[in-house]
């Protein structure tokens, strides 16, 4: 089927589905004009091929490309260029560039939304667009050994990248190469170009064009580079400079008369790039069959843009194709596609369930809106607790893939074994090649076929270890021809021939299995590869796999793959198997580790109450016990697994610790005490070798210095800091909605803030998400750890927090951030002891600090760091926000530090406590840090104080 039957099988499908007058007229010029084998040059304004479309902004139907009336204005100033002196006649090269223009936005106004239900959808591609970014490597980046993979991994920039968005790039840069990940939208990004630059030339858009960043009108000449037929170096004629440039050129010209069944003017393109009035989209130099045509390819573009220099080039291609001499040099500059942040994310849900219920409810615009609200809304939910996902969402084509399970099943699976499948069910449908041209090995392999070959093809790499998570193509074929011969699943006389074919065309199984480097594969995601490694194990003949994955289910490689084993079996024998690892080993610290590892499994399963479940629990609780600290850190993580029992931990309201009489105290340190750490501070400077910085900090704490006595009225602190369990409540609440009266003016002009799109903001102030902490989806500080602090919360969310759970226990008072007063004293007591148990130095038994457990551990783990009154983590784990803005000593606490209602944005608000990757100098209970109020860090939370009429020991 080409790919004009395809179009109008959309067409009539549309067509027959819909009862609107006005749309059925519309769908049925857009036939007509698909069928139409020619269109006399002067009825080419009436050709609107493929702009039927349902429920669209203006109407129902995609506006026209050329309107009657439409001036053509950028048209005839292009035709008044390339006619001069041409071959043809103005009206001929008019006449082509509109037929052009309206098959290239005929093409490309429109997605199919496959696999969406059982109808047909289709939805204008600007509709569902989300504008990537991109990152520009310092050139010193990309000539280091490996420089394009490391520039791909350098998401945050600190190996000199700079993030820059698509229009950027397109304004920036004459000739470009956009490198990204399989899925990651490069193709889409050209589409999306042709389709507006179109649309520019077709309606004198202005606005279109501002969009993309281009400083004016250019004709998109769009070519997938799988098309290009070459001719080798050694057989062009006189092998000149421009045989390269003709050959494109000729390829253009050849593809574009075939797809419109009409020919142009034998320089119509030639033209074009000559005056400069042309920008070669250039679209998949993977796509390139082998390497040796990819680099004769790279060779042909290279020349033409030495050609054409006063022509825009950009060229996408993946990452494992750009290498050695298929890059095209010559000053091209090479880009990056990044991973869709967590507000792309969110904006491209929004499109996709607008798009889909736009569909639904053609005639009912308000319905659709609601429907779409209400499941983009249920999607996100889903898709920001659905643990494990957290890696994969940034990838467009497997967010879609998630939205697509969504949609069908109206829920993600709550277990990431059967959310793996899904997807993996959806993947492995494959779907026509490139060329059109069903392929020999999907031919021979039904999508379980494909499933199984893959599970085995997983396990079998992951045997190889961390450090082999690439294999040659060579090896490949071999493991594949084992894995079909092996399971049965083609006859003997075609293992080899289908485990070639298989692997030649692994673009069939795109989002799996591809090829990463020059010649070497690896799945695209290793989640993947441990979901398929894990159901080969899981499977009924692999018992003794399952026995050899015990033993080295501890290993960091085969951790994840052991926990979705668990998931993937039926209960029974997964409790079983279960209780024999908890019972493994002799030592104490190796019975912690294998506890945690079962109660991580147990949760991998889903809730239940079988026995194994209480023992692990009780284990847990029993280990927070211990005088080891590494085992009291791990019964933390595995009750935060299976459900922390203890009171105010997870749960609402928090465990309050009371602070009754009125207190007298002197905040800060003594000139003495000051001097002392001013030392210290010295030291450990000097230390560092870092003279300058040991001068400036020998002053440091000689703010503290205070002989001010305070008064404080009764106030009572929560013993544990405020963690990811109790937050996700918040969350869960609406707590993000801005309407929401915990939210103060500054607060709410914070979360109004697009920080992708506001300039000068520093890397600090920027925020990838505002409707969940910074970390939330990070397995190491987020919603994952529910019994952990809540980090990468700024001042406004503390706040937030607060006033919510006021309205929430009305009866109890009034929460809030305790005052920096009110920290000290709970912390060091009358006494002003230096820490909050009191003299001796910060030591693992008492703190998290350091980075000694590689991120925050579950509260109260450290008893013997609480203070007297039963403060846990007062020192270590997270800094905690109070409400008391920076000022100097002496304290007092009617001079507006306190203040919460003035203008926050403009003020500095104190920290104390220290975090997990404190120097132990941090910890001291008088040491004050200063923030401003949008600060985020991973060792950031806050503590809970609690103002009630009266407090209750």
């Amino acid at each position: 089927m080409s790919d004009r039957d395809a179009r109008l099988n959309i067409l009539r499908n549309q067509r027959a589905a819909t009862g609107d007058a006005d749309l059925r007229a519309a769908l049925d010029e857009a036939i007509d004009a698909l069928e139409a084998k020619q269109r006399p040059a002067q009825s080419i304004d009436d050709s609107q091929v493929g702009a039927a479309i349902a429920g669209a902004n203006s109407g129902t139907v995609v506006a026209p490309l050329f309107p009657p009336g439409a001036s053509g204005n950028t048209v005839a100033h292009t035709i008044n260029i390339i006619a001069a002196g041409a071959q043809a006649s103005p009206a001929d090269y008019d006449a082509a560039l509109r037929r052009y223009l309206v098959y290239l936005h005929a093409q490309h106004a429109l997605i199919d939304l496959r696999g969406v239900g059982d109808t047909p959808i289709t939805t204008p591609l600007a509709d569902l667009f989300v504008s990537l970014t991109l990152h520009e490597p310092a050139d010193e980046q990309l000539h280091r050994p490996g420089g394009l993979r490391g520039a791909m991994d350098d998401a945050d920039g600190k190996g000199g990248a700079r993030r820059i968005s698509w229009a950027e790039a397109l304004g920036s840069h004459s000739h470009l190469v956009a490198v990204g990940r399989p899925g990651s939208g490069k193709t889409t990004l050209l589409h999306y170009t042709a389709l507006r630059l179109a649309e520019v030339y077709g309606r004198d858009d202005p606005a279109a064009l501002a969009a993309l960043g281009l400083p004016r009108p250019l004709v998109p000449l769009l070519l997938p580079l799988r098309e290009l037929r070459i001719v080798p170096r050694d057989q062009r004629a006189n092998d000149d400079a421009s045989a390269g440039p003709r050959q494109l050129l000729a390829c253009l010209t050849r593809y574009y008369t075939n797809l419109l069944d009409e020919p142009f003017p034998a320089d119509f393109f030639s033209r074009l790039c000559e005056s400069g009035e042309a920008i070669l989209l250039l679209d998949g130099l993977d796509e390139v069959a082998s390497t040796e045509e990819r680099e004769v390819v790279s060779r042909v573009v290279g020349e033409t843009l030495k050609r054409y220099r006063s022509t825009r080039i950009i060229v996408t291609s993946r990452v494992a194709a750009y290498t050695a001499d298929a890059q095209i040099g010559g000053g091209v500059r090479i880009c990056t596609v990044d991973d869709l942040a967590p507000t792309q994310q969110r904006r491209f849900l929004h499109n996709w369930s607008t798009s889909v219920y736009r569909q639904r409810y053609p005639h009912d615009a308000a319905q659709a809106r609601r429907e779409a609200d209400d499941f983009e809304q249920r999607l996100w939910h889903a898709v920001a607790h659905a643990g494990g996902i957290a890696t994969m969402i940034g990838n467009p084509l497997l967010l879609t893939i998630i939205a697509i399970v969504f949609y069908n099943r109206r829920e993600l699976p709550d277990r990431r074994a059967p959310l793996y499948e899904a997807c993996v069910r959806v993947l492995v449908r494959g779907g026509i090649s490139h060329t059109g041209r069903e392929r020999f090995a999907r031919q021979a392999l039904d999508p379980e076929a494909r499933r199984t070959l893959l599970s085995e093809i997983a396990y079998e790499m992951h045997k190889g270890g961390a450090n082999q998570q690439l294999v040659a193509r060579e090896q490949l074929i071999a493991i594949a021809e084992a894995a079909l011969r092996t399971r049965h699943l083609v006859p003997e006389a075609q293992v080899a021939a289908i485990a070639r074919t298989f692997v030649a065309e692994l673009p069939v199984h795109l989002g799996l299995l591809d090829e990463r480097e020059h010649g070497r594969f690896g799945f695209s995601h290793l989640s993947f590869q441990e979901y398929l490694a894990a159901c080969a194990v899981a499977e009924r003949a692999g018992a003794a796999r399952r026995t050899a994955l015990v033993e080295r289910a501890n290993q960091s490689w085969w951790r994840e793959v052991f926990l979705l084993c668990v998931g993937c079996l039926d209960p029974e024998p997964a409790y079983a198997w279960l209780e024999q690892v908890r019972r493994r080993g002799i030592m104490p610290l190796v019975r912690a580790e294998n506890l945690v590892l079962v109660a991580y499994a147990l949760r991998e399963r889903g809730r239940g109450d079988a026995p194994i479940h209480a023992a692990v629990r009780a284990a847990a609780q029993q280990q927070l016990t211990s005088a080891n600290a590494s085992i009291r850190v791990k019964g933390g993580e595995a009750l935060g697994a299976v459900g922390d029992p203890r009171v105010g931990v997870v749960t609402l309201p928090p465990d309050m610790v009371a602070f009754a009489a009125p207190q007298r105290f002197q905040i800060g340190s003594t000139a003495a005490e000051a001097d002392a750490a001013g030392l210290a501070w010295e030291k450990y400077w000097n230390g560092q070798n870092n003279a300058e910085q040991a001068k400036a900090a020998r002053s440091w704490p000689n703010d503290e210095i205070n002989d001010a006595w305070l008064t404080l009225a009764p106030f009572a602190l929560a013993r544990y800091l405020v963690t990811n369990a109790q937050y996700q409540l918040f969350i869960e609440d609406e707590g993000y909605n801005p309407a929401k009266p915990w939210w103060s003016a500054a607060a709410r002009a914070w979360l109004a803030r697009d920080d992708a799109q506001t300039e000068g903001l520093n890397d600090w102030q920027i925020r990838s998400r505002k409707d969940a902490p910074e970390f939330w989806a990070d397995a190491r500080h987020g919603a994952t750890r529910p019994n952990q602090p809540v980090v990468g919360v700024n001042w406004y969310e503390a706040m937030a927090f607060c006033a919510w759970l006021t309205l929430r226990y009305p009866t109890h008072g009034t929460y809030r951030l305790p005052s920096e007063a009110e920290w000290e004293y709970a912390a060091r007591g009358s006494t002003r002891r230096p820490y909050p148990w009191g003299s001796p130095e910060p030591d693992q038994q008492r703190a998290n600090f350091k980075n000694q457990w590689e991120g925050p551990t579950a509260v109260g783990c450290f008893p013997a760091g609480a203070t007297p009154e039963g403060l846990h983590d007062m020192a270590g784990n997270a800094w905690e926000w109070t409400r008391s803005e920076y000022k100097p000593y002496p304290y007092n606490p009617d001079d507006g530090r306190e203040n919460e209602h003035g203008d926050a944005a403009q003020k500095r608000f104190t920290l104390r406590g220290g975090g997990w990757v404190t120097h132990s100098l941090n910890l001291r209970a008088a040491y004050p840090l200063l923030y401003a109020p949008v600060r985020h860090l991973d060792n950031l939370g806050f503590r809970l104080a609690l103002h009630p009429q009266s407090v209750k020991n």
